[in-house]
């Protein structure tokens, strides 16, 4: 999992008010033990800090299908949510996965 993509600043303001939004709809899954209780999920975005352990548990569902990401600038986006503590954020299958896929691709590739 060393070799996760990472999300560089440009990146996350692209795409955290777009997270902010599945926050209010429910496409937004915050902390680890919402995650495990969500699954399939689309993406998921991980804090710097992230313990190995749960990196390599992510690693599981990057084989699953979702695209896991690393995020430098975390406070910007799951501050999006009042939920600067979590450290790991998914985003189920849908309409907002699709679009903040689609802000990604638009914003260039990661750092």
């Amino acid at each position: 999992m060393s070799e996760t993509p990472r999300l560089g600043a440009e990146q996350v303001r692209a795409i955290a008010p777009l997270v902010g939004i599945g926050g209010k709809s429910g496409d937004t899954v915050v902390g680890l033990s919402a995650l495990r209780r969500s699954r399939p999920l689309a993406l998921v975005f991980a804090a710097p800090g992230l313990a190995h352990g749960t990196l390599t548990e992510l690693a599981g569902w990057w084989r699953e299908g979702a695209a896991v990401f690393r995020v430098e600038e975390w406070e910007e986006l799951a501050g999006r949510l009042g939920r600067p503590d979590a450290l790991v954020l998914g985003i189920r299958p849908g309409p907002l996965a699709e679009g903040i896929c689609r802000r990604l691709g638009e914003s260039g590739p990661g750092e």
